[in-house]
């Protein structure tokens, strides 16, 4: 995350916006499209207490298709965070330190990165806890009803250590359709795959 380089807010800028949402787009369709390793994305969701996190695959971690068929939907979470909490996000959209930004950090990869999706597997916690968690309802329309969806209704982030995305979405893109030691009842959520999308969009800063 860049917070020195941008000075307009993505909220000012339909040009930034825009690019931000083709580059999101991109990599959510790579992803679900994908039956090997995926790109290294992050995504945001919504705990019962209405808390941020962001979710960080490292090229495995299962996303739900409430993400990956809403790209607009996380571009205004983003275009919120930045109005809100003042950074300033690069062209492909990666949070680095989710806790500058009022939200708590899972990775797909933990301390040891599996080096293939295992179903079933969590998401780890990573650094420290927001000082001062950003609330959905501190957001706008668009970005409070797309985490309304995007939400772990029965989980605390603060009070979790681990999160299986498989437990409490009932459909979700992984990037393989093959695993090992995985758990038979979460194979089954998983989305028809879309049309692998064209070149990765060029970031112009």
């Amino acid at each position: 995350m860049n917070r020195g380089a941008v000075n307009v807010r993505l909220s000012d800028d339909p040009e930034r916006q825009n690019a931000l949402l083709r580059s999101i787009t991109w990599g959510l369709t790579k992803m679900a499209a994908s039956t090997s390793w995926g790109p290294d994305l992050d995504w945001i969701a919504s705990d019962k207490d209405g808390h941020l996190a962001v979710f960080t695959t490292a090229g495995l971690g299962a996303i739900p298709t409430r993400v990956t068929g809403d790209p607009a939907g996380l571009v205004a979470v983003m275009v919120d965070v930045e109005r809100l909490r003042g950074f300033d996000f690069e062209a492909e959209g990666s949070i680095q330190e989710p806790a500058r930004i009022g939200a708590f950090g899972f990775d797909y990869a933990g301390d040891r990165h599996p080096g293939q999706y295992i179903a079933g597997r969590p998401y780890h916690r990573i650094g420290q806890p927001p000082a001062e968690p950003l609330s959905v309802e501190s957001l706008g329309p668009d970005a409070a009803n797309y985490l309304r969806d995007v939400c772990f209704p029965r989980l605390c982030f603060g009070d979790s250590r681990e999160i299986v995305v498989e437990d409490a979405f009932g459909e979700i893109h992984r990037p393989t359709d093959w695993d090992q030691w995985s758990r038979p009842e979460l194979l089954h959520p998983v989305a028809p795959r879309p049309e692998p999308p064209g070149d990765e969009p060029q970031s112009h800063t």
